[in-house]
């Protein structure tokens, strides 16, 4: 993994794990608080396609839940296989809510948010998969380093999204397509990683 990016990481796994003692003992599952994440992106693209500063505020606070669960899960000692699957599913549906303004009000963003969403998509997908068929165990695909990791994603979408509401439509198209570029650079660089590791059985 890349300094700066085991730095952000190391950094927000701290937090993670401290905001995850602190609720542990309140009556909270970790899989409500997977569905909670959902629920508050769904809400906060609407206001954020009404151009309310409120919706970014939802989507902040999404973001938030979508990196609690885990760490209340491991603080509750409640980790689970259906966990982990219904959080890898919030976290597509959390993504494309919080793009989904941006589809609708402006047409010029439309290349970039698809290129930005394939490559998303396709980079969780190689990993599962590789892992699937046996290329490589779960530990080594899931460890599998990418150009533009989760966080460092969600806050250049959340950037993103604050640029829109503010009325920034050029920036926030500009960052868009480096966002979308780093993507699908991410999901090549996962198959000749994957290739590699063919060839190394």
């Amino acid at each position: 993994m890349f300094s700066g990016q085991k730095m952000i990481k190391n950094i927000f796994s701290g937090m993670q794990k401290n905001v995850g003692e602190f609720l542990k003992p309140l009556p909270l599952h970790p899989n409500h608080i997977t569905i909670l994440s959902a629920l508050l992106a769904a809400s906060g693209a609407y206001f954020v396609f009404e151009k309310n500063i409120f919706g970014i505020l939802l989507i902040f606070l999404s973001f938030a839940c979508d990196g609690l669960d885990g760490a209340v899960a491991r603080a509750k000692n409640l980790s689970s296989s259906f966990g982990a699957y219904l959080d890898g599913m919030s976290d597509r549906l959390v993504e494309f809510f919080a793009l989904l303004p941006l589809l609708f009000d402006a047409t010029l963003m439309l290349p970039s948010l698809l290129l930005l969403f394939f490559g998303t998509c396709m980079t969780s997908f190689s990993k599962a998969y590789a892992s699937h068929r046996g290329v490589m165990d779960a530990d080594a695909a899931a460890k599998m380093k990418t150009i533009l990791p989760r966080t460092e994603r969600v806050i250049s979408i959340f950037i993103a999204l604050i640029f829109f509401v503010l009325g920034y439509l050029q920036y926030a198209h500009y960052l868009l397509w480096l966002l979308a570029a780093l993507s699908i650079i991410s999901f090549i660089y996962l198959q000749i990683e994957a290739c590699k590791k063919k060839d190394n059985k």
